[in-house]
């Protein structure tokens, strides 16, 4: 039994001819572009799967997708695959809580951070009780590029004259003349 392949547009012919001589295109497109050009070209299946290595199966697989559904016929379909480990309402809080400053210590505490560190924002995760391991926070941060920072702490004097204490600079520093080199 041989397979009609239907009649191609002139922008279906374009597309197949570009994708099947393509060397930056995914393999499997090639294939499956020069699948439908050699059965546009009057061979058989057999003949098809033997010039290409791929089964008969195969060719007859992709030659009636592309006739039910065109170019997008020769693309993939969505697979099932591994459910997600958290539903999405933990991800987006996750997400909003990365997006958000990282709350004031309390007295005792260490100095704060302007920006948040996985470890920290795995501890107030799980505060909030939200228990996620610092890897995941790390990949769901990476997916939605929100970016994170390693661990840096610095004082905050808490006195209103601080600046005027602190006077100049260290007296080890150099002073530069102006117009020396």
């Amino acid at each position: 039994m041989t397979l009609q392949i239907r009649p191609l547009t002139s922008e279906e012919q374009t597309k197949i001819a570009r994708l099947a001589r393509a060397e930056s295109a995914p393999v499997r497109l090639v294939r499956r572009a020069r699948i439908i050009q050699l059965a546009r070209q009057g061979l058989t299946a057999p003949v098809i799967a033997q010039q290409l290595g791929v089964s008969e199966k195969a060719v007859r697989q992709w030659l009636k997708r592309f006739v039910a559904a065109g170019m997008e016929g020769l693309e993939d379909v969505p697979r099932s695959g591994r459910p997600p480990t958290y539903p999405p309402d933990v991800t987006n809080q996750v997400i909003a809580k990365a997006q958000g400053l990282p709350p004031k210590p309390e007295d005792g505490e260490v100095p704060p951070a302007c920006h948040w560190t996985l470890d920290r924002l795995q501890a107030e995760l799980a505060k909030d009780g939200i228990p996620i391991k610092r890897s995941q926070i790390r990949r769901l941060l990476k997916a939605e590029h929100v970016k994170w920072q390693k661990p840096r702490t610095w004082l905050e004097s808490t006195d209103p004259d601080f600046a005027e204490k602190r006077g100049a600079s260290s007296g080890s520093t150099r002073t530069r003349r102006p117009g020396v080199a």
